[in-house]
């Protein structure tokens, strides 16, 4: 009995080993390839093979309108001083 044991208690290891190892073995087979890397390309105008391109200045912005929303915010002030609403000038 004590031999009928010792052989089923190797046998679970050994079944045990076996089953980590051929898991192991199938996850490294199927890992993804590593993606391509491609060299960074230079520009054409870094290696001084054209020209680089005249920067445009930028457009000057339009005024912007004294009240931008319709909000008048003197009105607000003089309100939170507590002045009467006067009528807008």
């Amino acid at each position: 009995m004590p031999v009928l044991r010792s052989l089923f208690g190797g046998v679970l290891i050994l079944a045990s080993t076996a089953i980590v190892v051929f898991v192991s073995a199938d996850r490294l087979a199927h890992l993804a390839p590593s993606p391509v890397v491609r060299a960074a390309q230079v520009e054409p105008s870094a290696t001084g093979s054209l020209p680089a391109p005249a920067k445009a200045a930028p457009a000057p912005k339009p005024a912007m309108p004294s009240i931008p929303n319709g909000f008048d915010t003197e009105r607000l002030h003089a309100l939170m001083r507590g002045d009467p609403i006067l009528p807008r000038r």
